[in-house]
C-alpha cells in the first residue's frame, strides 16, 4: 500500500536543480510550475512526484512536469533534422531507381550533364593559342611592309 505523496517544484539554475517548493496537491504544483516557467526566471522547471511506500520503506520518484527555455529551440532542430533525413531518403530512393547516377564509391551523385569533355576543351584551347600567335605574326608582317 502506498503512503504519503508530495510534489516538489524544482528549478534549474547555474547547472543545479534546486527545490523551490513542495506541495501536497498535484494540480497546485503543476499550476505553480507553469507560472514559474512562464516568468522566464529559470532556464528549466520540473515537478517531481515523490511517493513513500510503507511496505518497502522506499521513496518512488516520478517526473510529472518538465519545461525549459530550450524546448522550442530543440524542437526546431529536430524538425530540421527530420526534413534533412527525408530529403536524404528521397535522394537514396531516386538513386536506387536510376534517376541519379551512382559514383564509383556507390554513393549517389549529381546527374551527369552532357557537354564537351576535357579532350575537346584542350583542343579548343590549342586552336585559340595557335590562332593568336598567327595573328601576332601577321600583324608584324603587315607593319613590316609599311
Amino acid at each position: 500500500m502506498s503512503g504519503h505523496v508530495s510534489f516538489e517544484l524544482q528549478t534549474y539554475t547555474g547547472g543545479v536543480w534546486k527545490i523551490d517548493s513542495v506541495y501536497d496537491d498535484r494540480e497546485i504544483a503543476l499550476f505553480e510550475a507553469k507560472r514559474v516557467h512562464e516568468s522566464g526566471r529559470y532556464s528549466a522547471v520540473r515537478v517531481i512526484e515523490e511517493r513513500y511506500n510503507h511496505a518497502s520503506g522506499n521513496y518512488v520518484l516520478k517526473t510529472v512536469f518538465r519545461a525549459s527555455k530550450t524546448e522550442a529551440a530543440n524542437a526546431e532542430v529536430l524538425e530540421r533534422r527530420k526534413i534533412a533525413r527525408q530529403e536524404l531518403q528521397e535522394t537514396r530512393w531516386a538513386a536506387g531507381n536510376g534517376e541519379i547516377e551512382q559514383s564509383a564509391a556507390g554513393r549517389p551523385g549529381l546527374p551527369r550533364k552532357s557537354g564537351p569533355g576535357p579532350m575537346v576543351l584542350t583542343l579548343l584551347f590549342g586552336v585559340i593559342v595557335i590562332a593568336g600567335i598567327g595573328m601576332i605574326i601577321g600583324i608584324r608582317y603587315l607593319f613590316a611592309l609599311i
